[in-house]
Formats: structure tokens, C-alpha cells, sequence
């Protein structure tokens, strides 16, 4: 019912909260990063507590759940927010009321954005979309092509150049032994999503007749040509 991601309202002795949900605790309980109220810009600004303050809370104490899907786009947990009552800064940190978005300065968002914010995100209705809406934008798993790593020999300067950096990069990433509760949440929903990918690469491969492949250990040497 919850997962990493989803937002939050919880209540404790009659006291009002917002959070993020970070992961799934013992006991039927849910590790929370809550918002609190800050003095920034006469105390119009929130901001997630800090590491030592994140806590888990019984599921019982929550009063409001908002789910938000794996990979959502930014609009829909721009939209989730919204309905606890914040609005979110680009910086994944900062936040301030609806009533007070025209009154302050949020961090900017540096990513892509859809210029429509209240653009259709209805999942599809086909399994094979793993719940992305019908935009044009993903296309389905049975018309995709089969998965292979990029193959720098064959790119051009820069791209290999990328591609190498890129190959080091999830390497480097399996080695990390992150020590908070962020970036322990991250790792574990980043490697839920390879073991996914895993599976779901491993099957149209075998369908094919092709060798396993693991999406999280790409090659480092270059290939010899025959």
C-alpha cells in the first residue's frame, strides 16, 4: 500500500504533518522525512528536517496517502504536493503553501518539464506500458527493440567518450555504501528498478534465443574486433 516516494499527512497528539515516504519500516510502521516550517523569507519557506530528524510512524497516525508511481513525471508529484496544501521547489528540498507561491522564490527546476502541467498522465491500459500514460512519448515493452549495450568502437569520439563515462558510472554505483537514510532509500529503489530491467531484458532475450545479459555490468574494455 505504501512505498517509497508517496507523500504524506500524519497526526501525532493532535499535531498537523507533511512528508515523504522513504521506506518500509518494522512493525507496520513507515520511515517519514517530514516537513517543517522555517524562518526563510518570514517564515513562508519549508524544508525536509534534516538526516538525524527523519523518524518512522505508525501507519495508523496517517491521515491522508497519496500514492505517486516509479518514474512519475515531475508534474504528477508537483500535482500530489499540491494536494497536501505545498508546492515544490526544483531543488527537491524546499517547499511553501499554495497561498504563498506568488509571495516567494523557490529554486528553480532544472530538468525538462512538459509545458502543460495539467497535461493527460492517465496510465495506459496496456501491460506493456508498465503504467505510462499514451503520449508517444514511451513506447510499449513488445515493440521495443531487444536490449544491447552501446558498443563506444563503433560511436563517434564524444558519444563513446559518454558511453565509457556512463558504463564507469553504474559500476561506480554498485561499489556505494551510502550511510543515511536518503541515499540508502535511493540506492534500494534504483536496484529494485535494475532487477526489473533484469528480468524483463532476460526474457525478451531468451525469446530470441540470446545469452543473459545483466543491465547493471556493462562492459569497461573495449571489444576486440574479429
Amino acid at each position: 500500500m505504501y512505498s517509497a516516494g508517496d507523500v504524506i499527512i500524519f497526526t501525532v497528539n493532535d499535531l498537523k504533518f507533511y512528508g515523504e515516504i522513504l521506506g518500509l519500516g518494522d512493525d507496520d510502521k513507515v520511515e517519514v522525512s517530514r516537513l517543517k516550517q522555517t524562518s526563510k523569507q518570514t517564515g513562508k519557506i519549508w524544508e525536509f528536517v534534516e538526516d538525524d530528524a527523519w523518524s518512522a510512524i505508525d501507519t495508523s497516525f496517517i491521515t491522508k496517502h497519496i500514492k505517486i508511481a516509479d518514474n512519475a513525471p515531475r508534474s504528477s508529484v508537483v500535482k500530489a504536493w499540491k494536494e497536501l496544501g505545498f508546492i515544490p521547489g526544483g531543488d527537491g528540498i524546499t517547499f511553501c503553501r499554495v497561498g504563498d507561491e506568488d509571495t516567494v522564490e523557490l529554486p528553480m527546476y532544472d530538468g525538462e518539464e512538459s509545458e502543460d502541467e495539467d497535461e493527460d498522465d492517465t496510465p495506459s491500459t496496456n501491460p506493456s506500458m508498465r503504467g505510462y500514460a499514451d503520449d508517444g512519448f514511451v513506447i510499449p515493452d513488445d515493440e521495443g527493440s531487444e536490449f544491447e549495450f552501446a558498443d563506444p568502437d563503433e560511436l563517434d569520439e564524444e558519444a563513446a567518450k559518454f558511453v565509457r563515462e556512463t558504463h564507469q558510472a553504474v559500476h561506480d554505483f554498485d561499489k556505494w555504501v551510502p550511510e543515511d537514510k536518503q541515499g540508502k532509500a535511493i540506492k534500494a529503489f534504483v536496484e529494485k528498478m535494475d532487477t526489473k530491467a533484469t528480468i524483463d531484458t532476460d526474457n525478451q532475450r531468451l525469446e530470441s534465443g540470446k545469452d543473459s545479459i545483466s543491465t547493471s555490468r556493462p562492459p569497461l574494455k573495449k571489444r576486440k574486433h574479429k
